[in-house]
């Protein structure tokens, strides 16, 4: 049956499907796309210590019931020094519990343009409009609060001057009684010297006290602060163990002086201890509090939105069992290939991740890359057609501002600084095939299976003082993504064709959810999408 087929028969190509199909877009023809593009993702696939895979909570690297310094690296030596107060050589400094719960919305609409310069070849300009948003929360003490250690005294507007000082007027009294102790070792080191019983008696003791008061004088100064500043952004709660611990350490050196015959520290005296243990709302205020040395200007519950990364192509028809001829392939029932070949180039216009937000959702990759894409549709019976795509893109090396050292989920909180470094994105590869049904000459029913591949991505970067290496391995290695989709479509194309509907147009919904992940992190993401495309100078019979 050739291209006078009975108007009432129903031909596999007559509407559309989700994915990409080699279909040439007729000569002189333009055709119209926008497009709404939704991706929601909240759990990610990730490496496991045993060498697989395991779908876990975003963000569920942060969540603790202790939050020390495996999350705030920036504490290690305040935890060092509260052990050194404390005696405790397993005291383990802790902010409390904090929950987190990490989601990514991603809003895209797609804006394109395609023009037919023959019957076989024709070029697209696509421009996305992307706005994304990160709605993760970061809560500590969100019931209750199991923290040891509270916001610092000397960094507080109201309590400043009253800690600083009470911190200075301890370190001055160890300072006094460690020179007073050591000026009575050295007076009695001559034999005329009198009332030395007790030096005499136990030198090696009165030398070992000096190094405890200095070591003790030292810890104070780095975790508490002294009469000028403070020193760690937390310190032990005051009516907490650690700083009674803290307490009976300075209380016994006391004792210990005294013993020597001096008198210089007070009874009771105690360096500032918090008052105040972060809340809920503590994450925010440690990533803006320049005593953490962060630097952030947003932590979670961000957006950014505008132009994403713009692509502009060109397709060629390699071979067509239809001769390109668009009412022969909507209104003959025939079997028959068609393969097209698009290749194209991506202007990375949409930059590269915000340094100031460790959760930062990028509009788009913001890198140049050369694009490559082979369709070949199979049309296979009277109702059913189907396409297979591989997908190839291939980004170019550039410079971007980065804070280092890299950071990951568990080292969103370390100290940073902000650098620049050469990005090396891997190739990005994708294979989909997609099986069509059509319903009559307006309705289609389809489905794909994609895998998607990412190539190791590498990051050279370097200290913005020094211009060493600060870091050899920023990288993100490999990973692979399987998703499935399906979707419904609407199309007036063959009623257009023949000469029934006045407006040639396609709408087609899709619905892509994952199925596994591979390799390193990927982002276990759900999509939907909605497209309208609508033609001038499409062909009728």
């Amino acid at each position: 049956m050739g291209a006078a087929a009975r108007p009432g028969a129903i031909h596999a190509q007559a509407v559309a499907g989700l994915g990409d199909d080699a279909i040439p877009l007729p000569k002189g023809s333009k055709r119209f796309l926008i497009s709404g593009l939704w991706n929601d993702w909240d759990a990610v696939y990730a490496p496991t210590a045993t060498g697989g895979t395991k779908r876990q909570p975003l963000l569920s690297a942060l969540a603790t019931s202790h939050a020390g310094v495996a999350i705030f690296p920036q504490l290690v030596s305040a935890e060092a020094g509260v052990r050194t107060l404390t005696g405790q050589p397993s005291f383990a400094l802790s902010l409390g519990a904090l929950d987190a719960t990490g989601e990514v919305r991603q809003s895209i609409t797609p804006l394109g343009v395609s023009l037919g310069l023959t019957r076989r070849l024709s070029l697209r300009l696509l421009v996305p409009y992307v706005e994304s948003r990160d709605v993760s929360q970061l809560l500590l003490n969100r019931v209750g609060s199991t923290a040891n250690v509270g916001l610092n005294p000397a960094y507080v507007a109201a309590t400043g001057v009253a800690a600083r000082s009470t911190n200075g007027a301890v370190l001055s009294q160890l300072d006094l009684a460690r020179t007073r102790l050591a000026t009575e070792i050295t007076r009695c080191a001559s034999s005329t010297a009198t009332g030395c019983e007790a030096i005499r008696a136990n030198g090696a003791a009165a030398q070992a006290l000096l190094i405890r008061a200095d070591a003790t004088r030292t810890a104070i100064a780095s975790v508490y602060g002294d009469a000028r500043a403070g020193g760690a952004p937390v310190v032990p709660i005051a009516n907490g163990s650690a700083q009674a611990a803290v307490r009976t350490t300075i209380a016994t050196l006391r004792s210990d002086f005294a013993a020597f015959g001096v008198t210089s520290i007070a009874d009771g005296a105690a360096p500032a201890g918090a008052s105040t243990v972060y809340g809920p709302g503590g994450i925010s205020r440690i990533a803006s509090d320049t005593a953490w040395k962060l630097g952030y200007g947003r932590l979670g519950n961000t957006r950014r939105a505008g132009i994403g990364d713009i692509d502009l192509t060109a397709s060629y028809l390699l071979f067509d069992s239809f001769q390109a001829d668009q009412v022969r392939r909507l209104l003959t029932p025939s079997r028959g290939v068609r393969s097209m070949l698009t290749a194209g180039w991506r202007f990375g216009t949409a930059g590269a991740d915000r340094t100031d937000d460790p959760f930062d959702v990028p509009i788009g990759e913001g890198a140049n890359a050369l694009l490559v894409r082979s369709t070949t549709d199979f049309v296979l019976t009277r109702s059913l057609w189907m396409s297979a795509t591989v997908r190839a893109v291939q980004p170019l090396s550039d410079e971007i501002a980065v804070a280092l050292p890299f950071r990951t989920d568990v080292s969103a909180f370390d100290a940073l600084a902000v650098g620049h470094a050469t990005r090396s994105l891997g190739t990005r590869l994708e294979l989909e095939v997609a099986p069509r049904l059509s319903i009559g000459q307006f309705f289609g029913l389809s489905a794909a299976y994609l895998v998607r591949r990412w190539g190791a991505d590498r990051y050279e970067g370097s200290d913005p003082a020094s211009q060493a290496p600060l870091m050899s391995d920023g990288a993100m290695s490999s990973r692979t993504m399987h998703a499935a989709a399906f979707g419904a479509s609407f199309s007036t194309l063959a009623s257009y064709a023949r000469g029934r509907s006045r407006v040639p147009a396609e709408v087609i919904y899709s619905h892509t959810m994952p199925v596994a992940g591979s390799g390193g992190t990927v982002p276990s993401s759900t999509s939907d999408r909605l497209e309208l495309r609508v033609y001038t100078g499409f062909p009728r019979r």
